[in-house]
């Protein structure tokens, strides 16, 4: 175990700590890279400029944005080969299976109409989880559903130089695509191809009507919350070892864990538990309902993200709703000072500061009032807004005739797809039975 766990941190400490001393490794994966890439192996060389580019080790901006013009952008010679090896060949994935025999089923949750095309102005689509974005382009005649509708991307994982974005630039049509990260913000803009970025993510389509505040004679009886798959990125055995000091001085410290196996299992997480002296402090829920999972958070005092690298985190925001103040560990993907973590949400913290930081905000419960800052500043209703000036301003730059009619609708993330928050759920049938018909 203890062998597994040392692997673990040497795997973690590679990835994501001290990356501004990392450009030894960088000028290496080039050397690497541009061997496979003389060799003909280009595929394989874009792949691994690909993995650096997403770690954000000092230099694999720059390396992933020249071989992103390389092989994408500047590349035409290579057109079939990235067909042949971005699209035709993508294999079944588990979430993804059902859909190389019905395609259609991506229809209205993970392929959605946002607007309705008329006469004068197209419609819009989005489309959400990056898995997902190479399957439109291969099961559907994507050049006559782009001639009538804009498409907006909605990535999953932060890190845009991979093959399932820039696969869109080899398209005669304006592809929007969101960017979260200011760094993925800057790659695409440093592009110059025909993606454009809007700086919103998935955690603003979260629907505030499934979560809310305590009510007043409600008591907040959890101490610390952490809702997070069972997967070693969520760095639950990190975060027991940082909250230990906790524990010591406030021995009847109870923390409730949320989730759902991943790559490991709920008695990993009891044992990593135990290790730290901390198995009658914690308890856990497995694969509960939203539901309760929004009861639980209007319970908690405190939400805690811990992982050092992923996406656009949703679990974070629905504790905002229920006014439950938020720490996230400090350096959280590419380090960036997010305008969402401040006085009125919550806190940054790291393994050294914890402690503090936990013991403050519970000394100072009841002054916070992150609910009202993303109802103000980060919800769905304002993301919709972004997208569709964004969209309007492309359009007028291009045609300055162009009137704008009609709105874009407000859509909502779940954990299986998309639905709208205001429109019924077959408001747009007529849309996607044309889309449909465009089935390759």
């Amino acid at each position: 175990m203890k062998l597994g766990h040392s692997k673990d941190r040497l795997i973690e400490f590679v990835k994501f700590d001290h990356n501004s001393q990392k450009g030894l490794l960088v000028a290496c994966v080039r050397l690497c890279a541009f061997v496979l890439w003389k060799l003909g192996s280009r595929s394989k060389a874009f792949a691994l400029v690909s993995a650096v580019f997403r770690t954000g080790w000092s230099g694999s901006y720059s390396l992933g944005v020249e071989y992103a013009k390389r092989y994408f952008v500047n590349g035409q010679q290579y057109e079939n080969e990235i067909q042949d090896a971005f699209i035709n060949a993508v294999e079944p994935l588990s979430n993804t299976e059902e859909f190389f025999t019905a395609p259609e089923k991506m229809l209205n949750g993970i392929i959605t109409v946002l607007k309705k095309p008329n006469e004068s102005e197209k419609g819009v689509l989005i489309i959400n989880y990056s898995y997902y974005f190479p399957l439109f382009l291969r099961f559907f005649k994507t050049e006559d559903i782009l001639g009538n509708y804009h498409l907006i991307l909605e990535p999953s994982w932060a890190g845009f130089c991979e093959s399932n974005i820039l696969i869109y630039t080899q398209l005669e049509f304006p592809i929007f695509i969101q960017t979260y990260e200011e760094r993925d913000y800057n790659f695409v803009k440093a592009l110059n191809s025909n993606l454009i970025p809007i700086k919103v993510g998935p955690s603003w389509f979260i629907n505030y009507k499934n979560f809310a505040p305590p009510l007043k004679d409600e008591e907040r009886d959890i101490d610390l919350i952490v809702v997070a798959a069972w997967a070693k990125y969520k760095r639950h055995r990190a975060l027991f070892q940082a909250l230990k000091g906790v524990v010591s001085r406030k021995p009847d410290f109870n923390i409730v864990l949320v989730g759902y196996p991943g790559d490991i299992s709920q008695s990993d997480i009891l044992s990593y538990a135990d290790e730290m002296g901390l198995a009658d402090n914690v308890k856990i829920y497995e694969w509960i309902t939203p539901q309760e999972v929004a009861e639980l958070y209007k319970r908690a005092k405190i939400n805690v993200l811990w992982s050092k690298f992923e996406g656009n985190n949703r679990a974070i925001i629905e504790g905002m709703l229920c006014d439950t103040p938020v720490i996230m560990r400090e350096n959280h993907n590419y380090g960036e000072k997010y305008d969402f973590i401040n006085a009125q949400t919550g806190c940054f913290a790291n393994e050294q500061d914890l402690e503090i930081k936990v013991l403050s905000l519970l000394n100072n419960e009841g002054t916070f009032s992150p609910r009202e800052y993303i109802l103000n500043n980060r919800n769905c209703d304002v993301a919709t807004q972004m997208m569709q000036e964004v969209i309007r301003d492309y359009e007028i730059e291009q045609n300055s005739d162009v009137k704008w009619h009609s709105n874009l609708a407000v859509k909502v993330n779940d954990l299986h797809g998309m639905h709208y928050l205001y429109e019924e759920q077959d408001a747009f049938d007529d849309c996607y039975s044309w889309i449909e018909k465009k089935l390759k």
